[in-house]
């Protein structure tokens, strides 16, 4: 049995069936003006393939041209993580899901210091936020600052940065951030103690 509508005139029901089948024009024209975008399909929470639109970031742009490892991307994905998470976001808004009241507060508040103290062993790992790597993590990563926002704040000599060297930059250090994170689970694994048999 078909999910649509009783169509009473063949015509507008053979059309909603090609619709049903084809799936609404994705993207739209009105948000192909804008950022690249790339057409997902996946499942929603209770099982039902749908499909949308996603924006291309710098990294997925990256990953896509070859220039960067899917495992960097996952690096940058978990330093962004531990941004939104340490609330440097300056665009945030309250949790409607939480309680009101007074109780909770310090579990919140303890995720957060967590968040940011591994984002700041991140940054120190790359050389701090005065280095090129460790700026251009902390703004085009965590931040999601364009490429070329950030190499037009960027002076050196008195020119701005050229956009192929600002990708170099950020090649560079998702390496080296990817190796962090590497090197902090090789460290943890290596304190964990061993269960006896």
């Amino acid at each position: 049995m078909s999910a649509l509508p009783n169509i009473p005139n063949h015509k507008t029901r053979r059309a909603a069936l090609k619709l049903d089948r084809l799936g609404p024009e994705l993207p739209p024209p009105e948000r192909r003006q804008h950022d690249p975008v790339a057409l997902v399909e996946e499942r929603d929470p209770e099982g039902w393939p749908v499909r949308h639109c996603r924006t291309i970031d710098t990294i997925g742009r990256l990953v896509r041209s070859g220039l960067v490892r899917s495992e960097w991307a996952v690096a940058a994905d978990r330093f962004r993580r531990d941004y939104r998470l340490a609330a440097f976001d300056p665009l945030s808004a309250n949790d409607l899901g939480r309680a009101r009241g007074g109780g909770g507060r310090g579990v919140i508040m303890d995720r957060v210091e967590d968040a940011r103290q591994r984002l700041a062993d991140a940054i120190a790992g790359m050389g701090g936020l005065s280095a090129p790597a460790g700026s251009i993590v902390w703004h085009v990563v965590g931040a999601e600052l364009t490429l070329k926002d950030w190499s037009l704040r960027q002076v050196w000599g008195g020119r701005p940065l050229r956009h192929e060297v600002a990708t170099g930059i950020l090649v560079a250090a998702l390496a080296a951030l990817d190796a962090h994170y590497h090197d902090r689970r090789r460290i943890a694994r290596a304190e964990r103690p061993l269960l006896p048999r």
